[in-house]
């Protein structure tokens, strides 16, 4: 069914900055019109003149969006959306027909959000719904884990191997895998904005991660930690990987354990890794080998992924070395590391072998 597409989700409060936010979305492939947080809604200007195809979003508080106006205002509201002819309405699941989708099943993204955890009948849910006739399944939990994605893979792959349309995502930090890589969870698109937990910036899944450009092929790396979104290094990974021209993704991997990254890594081929707090020194004793440094100081910062297993090492000590002896002679001096870390243990480790008289506060 080809590669994913994006979706970017538009909020406001007003009808005219909708339609401004709306006509500001340049690169997506189709755009999602949020009016459950639109004050003064004019269903139909909301639509009038769109550049890109829509869909029609009116989420109620219960279902983890703002309206409050009643369930038969919100039917209204859909039924409107219907008439002046957009292209897909996005209707709540509740296990209960819904004659709805019965006369609209082309233009149905059947929904159904679970904010809590992933359901144990997920499967299940899933048959009920398609059977439907909804166009569009869309089925969005919260993931605890990184692991909590792959049941979510295997259903979204099953989904596009039936030739179904299908957006299986996870939600929450965990779940920005799902968004990254919706091509390898079966997605017909993914949703980009600010209006779930977990949802990435259009311009940022686009352009840093290269998100049109990747397909079941691309080599994928990340960093790995708990948190890990405010990190960096995607950006500047990515940057380099499209600078040489590599077929590689580099994406946050927020884990719940150690245990959870490597499972996770196993199921999904990850290449490799950069490990960061707080799982450096419980990485260290998990891996197949480890180089020199990583071997003494008990912590690593990177993994590379070989055909006998995972190989370790750290990096650390590099980074905070040659800036410090590329300007000082650090031999006789007093330095004080705060913190007993991965990176403090490594800058510890540098000052001692330098000649510096170092104190260790922790």
């Amino acid at each position: 069914m080809g590669q994913s597409q994006v979706c970017v989700t538009v909020t406001a409060t007003t009808t005219d900055q909708l339609r401004r936010q709306r006509d500001a979305v340049v690169e997506a492939d189709l755009i999602e019109l949020r009016l459950d947080g639109v004050e003064d809604l004019d269903v139909s200007g909301a639509l009038q003149d769109r550049l890109k195809p829509a869909i029609i979003t009116c989420r109620s508080i219960q279902d983890g969006g703002s309206f409050d106006g009643g369930e038969e205002a919100r039917r209204r509201i859909i039924a409107e959306a219907l008439e002046c002819g957009t292209e897909f309405v996005d209707i709540e699941w509740d296990g209960s027909p819904d004659s709805r989708i019965a006369a609209h099943k082309s233009r149905t993204v059947l929904s159904y959000h679970q904010f809590l955890e992933r359901p144990k009948d997920l499967d299940d849910r899933y048959v009920a719904m398609r059977a439907t006739g909804a166009a569009v399944v869309k089925i969005a939990v919260q993931a605890k884990s990184l692991m909590d994605l792959a049941p979510l893979a295997t259903l979204g792959q099953r989904a596009r191997q039936d030739g179904e349309r299908a957006v299986i995502v996870g939600m929450g930090g965990p779940g920005v895998a799902s968004r990254i890589l919706a091509n390898r969870f079966g997605a017909c698109w993914s949703y980009a904005g600010n209006a779930a937990p977990g949802q990435i910036d259009p311009d940022r899944l686009i352009r840093e991660f290269r998100f049109r450009e990747l397909s079941d092929s691309t080599e994928v790396y990340g960093v790995v930690g708990n948190p890990v979104m405010h990190s960096l290094s995607p950006a500047m990974h990515n940057a380099g990987f499209k600078a040489i021209s590599k077929d590689a993704v580099y994406i946050p991997l927020e884990a719940a354990d150690v245990d959870d990254f490597f499972n996770f890594a196993d199921v999904f081929g990850i290449s490799g890794a950069s490990i960061t707090s707080p799982f450096k020194e419980d990485v260290h004793s998990r891996v197949r080998d480890s180089d020199p440094m990583g071997k003494r100081i008990g912590a690593v910062n990177s993994l590379k992924k070989e055909e006998d297993g995972w190989k370790a090492m750290n990096c650390d000590v590099d980074g905070f070395l040659a800036p410090l002896l590329s300007r000082f002679t650090v031999d006789g001096w007093r330095a004080t590391v705060v913190g007993a870390g991965g990176v403090a243990r490594a800058a510890s480790v540098v000052l001692v072998d330098s000649g510096a008289l170092t104190t260790i506060c922790a």
